[in-house]
């Protein structure tokens, strides 16, 4: 992939989040098998992710991203099912301790991102609501770089930027303000006006912009054609240099 993209581009390697893993495979109850406790399971895991970061390192990955919709899993299960708040709750807490846990002691020039997705199947959408309920843990993540998912009101407000960006420096939020399950092009000046009203949470040096997701999250792709995806990139570009002019 390197041989043939142009100094200056960095390809991304993208893989499932740890936190996929917790809870959700519909195997890890049986963690009392291999483990002496629960704490120790989850170290495993942590570890297998680190050695795994660098083993892609080796190959040459300089950018990785651990793609996560458990997330929105978990702003869906906070809000609606008070009777089992605390065991979500638990949930955050051992995805931030993971993730936190398996970014550690990294070479310094290898950047570290999360997407937090939403489902993205032929154009549709899995998950909904603001990132509120899961800002804080959001906020306490060690990710150098943060992919949330803002194209439509199913996000929420800006208000959660804030606490999430956590007055962190060396931390970029990219704001998925632009749609990739639609080919229609948005507005320049919705684009600026959403834009400046983030401004108020984050500052711009620690912004940027890009579509929600991907165009192609599984192998059937979303209601675009090739051309029209191509029409949306030059568009967010063009977007973007304005803005950052």
């Amino acid at each position: 992939m390197k041989s043939i993209l142009p100094e200056g581009v960095e390809p991304k390697v993208t893989i499932p989040s740890p936190s996929l893993i917790p809870n959700r495979d519909g195997r890890s109850d049986r963690w009392p098998e291999f483990y002496g406790s629960w704490e120790e399971f989850l170290d495993d895991l942590a570890q297998a992710y680190h050695e795994t970061l660098l083993h892609f390192y080796e190959l040459g990955a300089r950018y990785i991203q651990l793609d996560d919709t458990t997330w929105a899993y978990l702003i869906a299960r906070l809000l609606d099912d008070p009777e089992n708040h605390e065991k979500y709750v638990k949930m955050c807490e051992d995805i931030v301790y993971v993730v936190n846990k398996l970014l550690e002691d990294l070479p310094e020039d290898l950047r570290v991102s999360t997407h937090i997705c939403r489902g993205n199947f032929k154009s549709t959408y899995l998950f909904e609501g603001s990132y509120e309920p899961v800002a804080k843990y959001l906020g306490q993540l060690n990710y150098d770089t943060f992919f949330l998912e803002y194209d439509d009101a199913r996000s929420g407000s800006f208000a959660p930027l804030a606490e999430i960006w956590n007055q962190r420096n060396d931390v970029l939020i990219v704001l998925g303000l632009f749609t990739s399950k639609h080919p229609e092009l948005e507005k320049y000046e919705e684009i600026k006006a959403r834009l400046d009203e983030a401004l108020e949470s984050v500052p711009l040096k620690n912004l940027a912009l890009s579509t929600q997701c991907g165009f192609a999250s599984t192998e059937e792709g979303n209601s675009l054609t090739q051309a029209e995806q191509w029409a949306k990139l030059a568009h967010i570009k063009n977007i973007v240099d304005k803005i950052w002019e």
